[in-house]
């Protein structure tokens, strides 16, 4: 009995928002007469932090301080139009909405505030609350001043609405699927690298390390989107090593009656985990941002399945990648058979691989 280590890599690209039929979403921002901030949006929030983002990028936008913006989505009947929380696109194509919102707020905060101190518009810029002239910062009026003179002197309350509709790509050959324009507004890119160990008496094996870099545009929250990485690197463990539904031994009728039988990853699987930030801006998303959370549970499982075939020399072609599995590929390649290396292929047998199904031949991929 040997515990052998290995280490493997797998890189993927994944697309932002659902951006072939429009996937459009709206946003709608007012300024109270006390300057406080409040956003109207339809995304919900269901764990990705868009309230957070979305927030901020209020703030940030219009130039006021973080807490005083309040986000409300609570409203399903009245909060304006959005395709929904999926595709990764709660920060890429709600939070562009939001962002074109805030804008038009910003402008009409200096339109007001430039009749009030006799200023152009122009010649006035927002930090942290306050509308001060450029290079006379000492010339300075507060939000909540601008929202009440607004208010109580123009009479009329300080609003912006914003819409984000992606171009709509039509299909120009029906018979190919090809459209006559680009499919997505942004891809994202990662990678992740895994290190295992593994038992090539028992099949065991432990994920040891995941070190992951995310393109992600830009990490408007950063912390957030460290979270949405570790998050997806414990999802992405649990279905290449962990979670599964079959088979059911001896038969069907075993299967287990609840989830407290559901082979999910716990504290004593987590392996340690190092991530990359990198920042390439899309030109379409709020500040450059791609979106960050489908995509962080998808390189993992390949990693892992090359990292095991550095480790015992066997390719585990199905998941997850079970001591069972390991033992079998085991014992496939000590008999002869088992997915083999000729060159730049890997050619697989039919017992292996479930991509053999109904063929009854083997076939081949190619790197």
């Amino acid at each position: 009995m040997a515990i052998h280590t290995g280490r493997g890599i797998a890189s993927i690209e994944y697309p932002t928002g659902m951006n072939q039929n429009g996937d459009p979403s709206q946003a709608w921002i007012k300024v109270k007469p006390d300057g406080r901030i409040d956003v109207f949006s339809g995304t919900s929030d269901i764990g990705n932090g868009s309230k957070t983002i979305q927030s901020q990028i209020v703030a940030d936008t219009i130039g006021v301080p973080y807490d005083w913006v309040t986000y409300d989505n609570s409203n399903t009947d009245s909060s304006p139009v959005c395709t929904g929380t999926f595709a990764s696109r709660a920060t890429f194509v709600a939070g562009k909405a939001v962002l074109k919102a805030a804008q038009r707020v910003r402008e009409r905060i200096l339109e007001v505030a430039g009749q009030e101190m006799e200023i152009s518009p122009e010649d006035l810029e927002i930090d942290d609350g306050e509308v001060m002239a450029k290079g006379a910062p000492t010339k300075k009026l507060n939000v909540a001043d601008v929202a009440a003179a607004a208010t109580w002197g123009h009479g009329e309350l300080i609003t912006g609405t914003g819409a984000q509709l992606n171009p709509y790509a039509a299909i120009s050959n029906p018979a190919t699927g090809e459209v006559d324009g680009v499919p997505h507004a942004a891809i994202s890119y990662a990678a992740c690298a895994a290190e295992v160990e593994v038992n090539d008496e028992t099949g065991e094996i432990r994920v040891v390390n995941l070190t992951q870099a995310y393109d992600v545009g830009k990490a408007i929250n950063p912390a957030l989107v460290e979270g949405q990485i570790e998050g997806g690197a414990i999802m992405g463990l649990g279905l290449g090593v962990l979670e599964d539904s079959y088979p059911y031994y001896p038969s069907a009728e075993h299967r287990a009656g609840d989830f407290g039988s559901y082979y999910a990853p716990s504290s004593a699987d987590l392996p340690e985990l190092h991530n990359l930030i990198i920042e390439n801006p899309s030109a379409d998303g709020p500040y450059g941002a791609k979106g960050i959370g489908e995509m962080s549970n998808n390189a993992q499982p390949a990693a892992i399945a090359t990292a095991v075939y550095d480790a015992v020399g066997v390719w585990v072609t199905e998941l997850p990648i079970t001591p069972e599995r390991i033992l079998k590929a085991l014992d496939a390649r000590n008999a002869g058979g088992g997915p083999r290396r000729e060159g730049k292929h890997v050619i697989f047998d039919e017992e292996l691989s479930i991509n053999t199904v109904g063929t009854g031949k083997s076939w081949t991929a190619e790197f």
